[in-house]
């Protein structure tokens, strides 16, 4: 396929944009319908359960295909756009948690799902490979932003126009990603080809020697964390902090520190290989579950709990820069799209079902012994690490001569 390309300064601006766009319904699903459901004084399981329509994001690739081979990938993002608005305003008009409520959500997430799959694609047919490292570095960032200022929004504007008009006011960034793309996105001019069978893809990478290890440590390695996310706004809500002091911390504070961590973690994975990253940060990672666990046990002021806040968001950039670069490290180069993608479905199935049952397990346990639990849930994959050091050893770099003096 080819594309008009815009001039090369404004493609990382335009794969900022875009991926902003991926993580803008992410965070409403994850964030800010989290917080609204714990204002509305929803049952913990219920909250815990509303992440399991995140199901639709693990299973995109199922109709990718459509996706690929029908209109123009700039199609598909303009309507999946004008829907995400539709239901993201609809969330505030219906009662919370009723059956019109998951309806929404699910229409949401599906839209969601469906703008990945055509965003992915655009950007790699639009980016030259000598501007991929920069993309990716502007991908993450726009992705991880509007994840958190659309769940720290809705908290800012629900305390001065209530929660329906902060559902109805951030319905229009759809809509404004939708006209900056409009004139910024290139023009497709011509059929794209069929991808590879993803599914075809994962079965091929099952049967190298050590891949149910390595499948192992993706669906464990951050179980603990993922299991602590659902959990954390619940939990402020309960201890009587307000819409705008939740959203502060998580929209100013949550952002700073995670990009910070992830900063820090490249750095580190850069420096140390993917091994030891992955067993350092691992175990860094889980200091902001025990955080969590120790204020939630004394019920500590407001200063432990905004550092547990921090502690957790710079703690969960750490680990999120080992673990994918031990996702990428372990693709095929040959494969790395579909291998990619598939792995991430996979991670994405363990992060799924930790959330859903999280209000369940934090409801029986209390929000202290459920912190706990998160921090022993990091062990297993924590543990399997040393199984598979041989083959990552390759992803180390090699000693330092000893300095001669």
């Amino acid at each position: 396929m080819t594309t008009h390309t815009p001039a090369r300064f404004a493609i990382p601006a335009l794969a900022g944009i875009l991926y902003f766009s991926q993580g803008f319904p992410f965070g409403i699903v994850n964030e800010g319908v989290n917080l609204y459901l714990s204002f509305m004084k929803v049952d913990l399981a219920t909250i815990g359960l509303v992440a399991s329509v995140g199901i639709l994001w693990t299973l995109k690739f199922v109709w990718a295909p459509l996706v690929d081979t029908l209109g123009s990938y700039r199609l598909w993002i303009a309507g999946a756009l004008v829907v995400l608005s539709a239901s993201i305003a609809g969330l505030g008009l219906v009662p919370p948690a009723g059956a019109a409520f998951w309806g929404l959500l699910i229409v949401l997430v599906f839209a969601s799902a469906t703008q990945d799959t055509a965003i992915d694609a655009l950007v790699i047919r639009a980016t030259p490979a000598k501007l991929l490292g920069v993309v990716n570095s502007v991908r993450v960032a726009g992705y991880r932003m509007a994840m958190l200022l659309a769940g720290g929004a809705i908290g800012l504007l629900a305390d001065r126009l209530g929660w329906s008009g902060a559902f109805i006011t951030i319905a229009v960034v759809p809509l404004i990603i939708l006209a900056v793309i409009g004139v910024a996105a290139p023009k497709e001019t011509d059929i794209r080809e069929r991808h590879e069978n993803p599914l075809r893809g994962l079965l091929d990478w099952l049967q190298r020697p050590g891949a149910l290890l390595l499948l192992a440590v993706i669906l464990l390695y951050r179980l603990g964390d993922n299991a602590l996310m659902a959990m954390i706004r619940p939990y402020w809500v309960a201890r009587g902090f307000t819409a705008t002091e939740v959203a502060t911390v998580t929209t100013t504070l949550g952002m700073i520190c995670t990009i910070a961590g992830a900063i820090a973690g490249g750095l580190f994975v850069a420096r140390y290989g993917v091994y030891r990253s992955l067993l350092v940060l691992g175990l860094v990672q889980m200091l902001s579950n025990l955080a969590y666990a120790l204020v939630a046990m004394t019920e500590a002021g407001r200063p432990a709990l905004y550092g547990a806040a921090i502690l957790e968001t710079f703690c969960g950039g750490l680990g999120t820069a080992a673990f994918l670069a031990f996702v990428m490290f372990i693709c095929d180069k040959q494969n790395a799209a579909t291998e990619y993608a598939m792995l991430s479905a996979v991670f994405a199935v363990g992060r799924t079902f930790a959330l859903a049952l999280s209000g369940w397990v934090a409801k029986d346990l209390g929000f202290a012994n459920y912190y706990w639990l998160t921090a022993a849930l990091a062990l297993p994959g924590l543990a399997l690490l040393p199984l598979i050091r041989e083959r990552l050893a390759a992803g180390d770099p090699p000693p330092r001569p000893p300095v001669l003096t």
